[in-house]
């Protein structure tokens, strides 16, 4: 049981250069991705938002937000998300790590530190800042980086207090590929 209320953030947008479609839209066993986020986050949640295209999304949820910063990749997602969420504490799930589960989630909001801003799942020499948990105040030094041109990620979390979720994909019940990232057709 977390601490907090949380508001879910299912990012869907993206450019799917390497997919060369629509990656939300793609299937994996049986149903898109967009769908899989959505139904591992919704009972996560007490509000639920997706960041994308309401006109391609909007038969899989009602709440569907387009992103204000378009082009500046999943850090304006996640700061457009900011800007809409009823509750300070976001769980972030991107739309194309569909073997994400409730376990993980779980574990993210029973975690979130009381004093910091993000909480990261990182496993070997990767971290996963979007499969994560922020607290609403990144907001500020988020979209001070996207004025700055800064994009990635890794800079993001330098500039707010972020702390790391240990976990070992394949070992303690976790699955081998809990953050199978699917970007292309030979990631299916």
């Amino acid at each position: 049981m977390s601490r907090f209320a949380w508001t879910g953030v299912v990012l869907a947008g993206g450019k799917s250069t390497r997919m060369g479609r629509d990656k939300a839209l793609v299937d994996v066993d049986g149903k898109p991705m967009i769908q899989h986020a959505i139904d591992v986050l919704l009972p996560q949640v007490k509000e639920l938002l997706v960041i994308g295209d309401p006109r391609k999304y909007r038969r899989f949820h009602d709440d569907i937000i387009p992103d204000e910063l378009e082009g500046l990749g999943p850090l304006g997602g996640i700061v457009t998300a900011m800007g809409h969420a009823k509750y300070e504490h976001l769980l972030i799930l991107a739309c194309d790590v569909p073997e994400v589960n409730a376990k993980l989630l779980e574990k993210i909001k029973f975690h979130f530190p009381m004093d910091g801003d993000a909480l990261v799942p990182r496993h070997e020499d990767f971290v996963e800042p979007l499969v994560a948990g922020y607290h609403r105040r990144c907001a500020e030094p988020f979209t001070e980086l996207l004025s700055k041109g800064v994009l990635r990620m890794t800079e993001a979390l330098a500039a707010v207090r972020t702390q790391y979720l240990d976990i070992v994909p394949g070992q303690d019940g976790w699955p081998e590929d809990l953050f199978r990232n699917v970007n292309g057709p030979d990631d299916l």
